[in-house]
């Protein structure tokens, strides 16, 4: 959802309020957060709140293809960190799955898939 990774860029909390679900969920693999944060958050104000501090690593998301849908891949510098899948419903965001890319892993440019 392209609308909801510029408001994420940006920080705009308010933004990402009305582009989140209020019962969403954020899960994340443990290597990717700080010493002691939560793998799972649930609740719009905390994945927004959460998500403004993580607009650096945010700023790096490139679209990719994976298995016919669209896949945001964390990369900063060009070196693939983590994926990013969001699921939505209604035009809300549902759900955000973050998940450790593994060093081996292989990536294509998307076609077709806008961030927008």
């Amino acid at each position: 959802m392209g609308a909801f990774l510029t408001a994420a860029r940006t920080g705009d909390t308010r933004r990402m309020l009305q582009l989140l679900a209020p019962d969403c969920v954020r899960d994340a693999d443990a290597a990717l957060l700080p010493p002691g944060g939560r793998t799972t958050v649930t609740g719009a104000a905390g994945i927004a709140a959460e998500t403004a501090h993580f607009r650096d690593r945010i700023a790096a998301v490139c679209t990719l293809g994976a298995a016919g849908r669209p896949l945001y891949v964390i990369a900063p510098g060009g070196h693939p960190l983590a994926t990013l899948e969001i699921g939505t419903a209604g035009g809300r965001v549902t759900r955000i799955m973050l998940r450790s890319a593994r060093a081996d892993g292989r990536f294509a440019e998307a076609r077709g898939y806008g961030t927008g």
